[in-house]
């Protein structure tokens, strides 16, 4: 139960849904075509943007109407440490070789018991970009590989995480 101060002063109680807590930012997974794809150390691209478009009427010269026109999406990156086992080098290469393979897949963001508490699908992705690691031998740091993917949407979920 949360509790607040109505205008009176006097405490008051009231009942609250789930926990009103931010999630943890660093606390996730990524699922594609139904298989959890490895341990990314960072996922871009969450993002959409409607396109605005202006409309004036003839003659009335302080008035402008603001219509919605197209939506656009912003390509998703995928940071992760470089190991034996890479299934997103695997579908790079076939879309390099001309096999394009789209897949739908959902990023779940957990809460602090590991559960998915919120998730995005994107659909239709597919391997656009890669960037292999930086190295330098003066450094430790973990060499790591990122991967872009052109998809056609995303759609947000709250809840259980499907």
């Amino acid at each position: 139960m949360a509790t607040g101060r109505n205008p009176s002063g006097a405490i008051s109680q009231r009942k609250s849904g789930p926990p009103a807590n931010p999630f943890k930012s660093y606390n996730f997974y990524v699922e594609m075509g139904g298989i959890v794809v490895g341990g990314f150390t960072t996922v871009d691209g969450l993002q959409s943007k409607i396109e605005v478009k202006s409309v004036r009427q003839g003659g009335v010269n302080d008035l402008e109407y603001k219509l919605g026109g197209q939506v656009t999406y912003v390509d998703l990156v995928f940071k992760a440490g470089i190991t034996a086992l890479d299934p997103m080098w695997l579908w790079y290469q076939a879309a390099l070789s001309g096999k394009i393979k789209r897949q739908n897949g959902s990023i779940y963001l957990l809460d602090d018991e590991g559960n998915p508490t919120v998730s995005w699908n994107f659909y239709n992705a597919w391997p656009i970009e890669w960037q292999g690691p930086s190295l330098d031998a003066g450094q430790n740091l973990v060499a790591s590989q990122s991967f872009t993917l052109a998809h056609e949407g995303i759609r947000k979920n709250s809840g259980s995480g499907g």
